[in-house]
Formats: C-alpha cells, sequence, structure tokens
C-alpha cells in the first residue's frame, strides 16, 4: 500500500471593528471551513474609539475554535492574521494589557499628530490622527505606560496570545507607526517622540513568527503544533484575497469611499494626495482614496432605489458631469480641502442617478491616471470589491471608461487573503 498523502488547511483570521472571520483552505486554496461572530455593539459615533482586548481574543478563540473543528481531517499547517491599519494597545512586560485598544477611528489625538508633523518626514505614514504613532504618544500621554512596557498593534495582541513572542509586528502593519518601510527600520526620528524600546519587532509579510501555544493547542484537542504566520493590515489581506498579484493588477473598493490600489515595482509616497505604498513580497502595492463612493450614492438612494433606477439609466444617452462629494473638500486624486460637490443641474432621480455614477467613474479613472503620473507600473487589469461591485450598470459605466481587463474576483473576504499569507501565496 502506499502511503496516504497527507492533507493541509491554512487559517486566516481577520478581526475588524464589528467581528471576526475565519476562514480555512485547502492546498487548492479551497474554502473548507468558514466561521463569523460578531462583537458587541459599538459605541455611538465620537472622537472616541476604544475597545476592549480581551474581547477581542475572546472572539478569535470562539471563531478559530469553530474553524479547526471543521478541519479535524486534515493537518492544519499555519494560522495568519489580519486586523485593521493604525489600531494598537499598550501591555506589560508579561502581555498584559495596560490600556483598551485605540481603534483606527479614533480621532483624538489631533495635538500628538500636530507634534509628529513638526518632526516627521513628509513621505511618512505617521502622519494624521488616525495613524498608530499619533494614538501611542495620546496613550503615553494618558495612560501610565511603564519603561518595560510594548505597543502592539491589534493583529500583534492576537499573535501574541495565539502563540507567538510578545511584540513581533509585520511590515504593513508597522507603517502608520512610522516604520520605515524602504531602508526597513524604525527611523531615528522617532526616538524624539518615543522610546524605541516600546516599539515591536518587525518582519517581513509571511514571515514564520511562532507556533500555536501548547496550551491552545490541547484545548483544540491538536497534538501537533501549527505555524504563526506575519499577517497584515484587513485592506491588504483583502486585496490579495481578489488573486491580483500581477505588476499593473489594481483592486477598486466600491465601499463607502473609492479606493483604488495598484500592483507596482517600486514604492511611491505622495503624501500631499495620500499616496502611500506597501510591501507586496518583492513589489509594492500602491494606492489612494477619494471622498467620493457609495456614502454619496446611500445619502440620496436606498438599495432598492439604486437597484430599480439603475435599470431604467439608458447607456445611450450623455450623463450630467458631476464630480460628486457628500460635502466639500477632497484628497486624492485631486488635493482640493475647498473642493465643492458637483451635483447641478438635478432633473429626475434616473438621470441624477446615472450622472454620479458616471462622475464616480470618472475620478476612479483619474485615481489611476494620477497614480501612474506619479510613477507606478502600466494599469493592466482591475478588479471590483465593495457593495458597488455588484450593480452591472455601474460596472458598464467604468468598463467604457478604461481599455484593459474588468477582472471578476472570486474571493473578496479579508480572511481569505489572510489564509493565502498563511499559505505563503501572496503572490
Amino acid at each position: 500500500m502506499g502511503m496516504t498523502k497527507q492533507e493541509y488547511a491554512y487559517i486566516g483570521i481577520d478581526l475588524g471593528t464589528s467581528g471576526c472571520r475565519a476562514i480555512a483552505i485547502d492546498d487548492d486554496k479551497q474554502i473548507i471551513a468558514s466561521s463569523h461572530k460578531s462583537l458587541k455593539q459599538a459605541q455611538a459615533p465620537s472622537s472616541k474609539s476604544e475597545q476592549d482586548p480581551n474581547e477581542h481574543w475572546q472572539i478569535v478563540l470562539d471563531v478559530l475554535s469553530e474553524v479547526i473543528h471543521k478541519c479535524q481531517k486534515l493537518t492544519i499547517k499555519a494560522i495568519a492574521v489580519d486586523a485593521t491599519s493604525g489600531s494598537i494597545l499598550f501591555v506589560d512586560k508579561h502581555g498584559a494589557p495596560l490600556t483598551s485598544i485605540i481603534m483606527y477611528n479614533d480621532a483624538r489625538a489631533a495635538k500628538q499628530s500636530d507634534v509628529i508633523a513638526d518632526i516627521a518626514p513628509k513621505e511618512s505614514a505617521a502622519h494624521g490622527v488616525s495613524s498608530g504613532l499619533s494614538k501611542a504618544l495620546y496613550q503615553l500621554e494618558h495612560a501610565d505606560i511603564p519603561p518595560t512596557s510594548k505597543l502592539l498593534h491589534q493583529a500583534d495582541w492576537i499573535n501574541f496570545k495565539l502563540g507567538a513572542p510578545l511584540a513581533i509586528t509585520d511590515e504593513n502593519n508597522a507603517l502608520k507607526t512610522g516604520y520605515d518601510p524602504i531602508k526597513r527600520y524604525w527611523p531615528d526620528w522617532i526616538d524624539t517622540l518615543i522610546d524605541s524600546s516600546l516599539l515591536p519587532d518587525v518582519v517581513p509579510v509571511a514571515t514564520t513568527i511562532g507556533q500555536l501555544s501548547n496550551h491552545l493547542c490541547q484545548q483544540f484537542n491538536l497534538d501537533y503544533r501549527p505555524e504563526l504566520i506575519a499577517g497584515t493590515t484587513d485592506s491588504i489581506a483583502a486585496f490579495i484575497a481578489t488573486g491580483a498579484n500581477q505588476l499593473g493588477d489594481a483592486v477598486t473598493s466600491l465601499g463607502s469611499s473609492l479606493v483604488v490600489k495598484l500592483i507596482t515595482k517600486t514604492p511611491l509616497f505622495v503624501p500631499e494626495l495620500g499616496i502611500y505604498s506597501h510591501r507586496l513580497a518583492d513589489y509594492w502595492l500602491v494606492g489612494g482614496a477619494s471622498n467620493t463612493g457609495g456614502a454619496v450614492l446611500k445619502h440620496y438612494f436606498d438599495a432598492s432605489q439604486l437597484q430599480q433606477l439603475s435599470e431604467k439609466i439608458d447607456l445611450n444617452t450623455k450623463p450630467l458631469d458631476y464630480y460628486p462629494l457628500l460635502s466639500k473638500g477632497e484628497r486624492f486624486p485631486v488635493n482640493d480641502p475647498h473642493l465643492e460637490p458637483q451635483l447641478t443641474p438635478k432633473t429626475d432621480d434616473v438621470t441624477f442617478l446615472y450622472g454620479m455614477l458616471n462622475g464616480i467613474a470618472n475620478i476612479e479613472k483619474q485615481a489611476y491616471h494620477c497614480l501612474q503620473h506619479a510613477g507606478s507600473d502600466t494599469l493592466t487589469s482591475i478588479r471590483t470589491v465593495g457593495g458597488g461591485a455588484i450593480n452591472p450598470v455601474w460596472q458598464q459605466i467604468r468598463q467604457s471608461k478604461f481599455t484593459i481587463d474588468f477582472i471578476t474576483p472570486n474571493q473578496t473576504e479579508a480572511a481569505y487573503g489572510a489564509a493565502l499569507v498563511a499559505m505563503k501565496t501572496m503572490r
């Protein structure tokens, strides 16, 4: 009798602000198990956005337990975690939380971001109230943080609880905390703001950083120890999930805002346009985000109206020339804080929606032109994710603006992308 081929599973964990999803894939990249659980109801909108790290860990434990149970006939080879970019906490030298997790959308660190603006190079991703470094400085001023403590990102905290050594992070999560992705170190200017001993060690995405702890292996009834693999941010995990992996491949996210990302050979940093680059294996992922997007559409129409009105659009007619924004100001592909929304003249609802869909498509085209003008590789394909991806009329309008292929991705879940990272096949 021949030996039975070992069959492996790779698990990706995606932890966001509203919940956690885990997906397991096999050697053929097919989904074999998944689980999702929601966090407690988020707090009311305000400048403060904090969450309980222990609740985060518990929800990860719940979904991971469920997925591992569904993979009993397979050997779990590796686990990788993605989480929100710029969400941080401090822990003591034993890894016990000293603070809540200040989430990516917390806006209290305005004073600290002003301090960073005076010191950090303009191309650093540490600028702005949403940066991990701004939040870290805020915490250092408002909490008792001993010098033996460590700063962790949301994903680092979960990796530690899974069994990785304390205070290891990946290059993508470290970016907004001031890490230099080109020279691949914490730059000297950070030392003027924060004791560098508080910062985590940084490794490339997809680096093996440890093994699942013995305690958890016993809890999950595993007689072996799966590897723990350094993950990435949630948006990059979602990009990886689409299968975009060649130079010139791009992903447009049609969510509340319009976000474009493109694979290129060399990094681009145009901070005045919000253009930053993340490492993607031996390539770079360059991108930018506009203030236009689905939030403008939803301000005027609900989901059923959008569907019904879209079906009535006559694509043979000329659309109105709009620049759809909810309020004054744009950041990318033009940087103009005083740019006014252009949504007139307004006639009937069908014509109005057609003008907005066409306007957002024009901004998307301009966004990719902006990236290429800044020095990116030539755009060769676009995959689409987000709620707007399911509108076929909008897809036709967008496709008419480009001569390259629009590819429908089979997967768009960040947890699936994290599973690919666990498999070390992100490119």
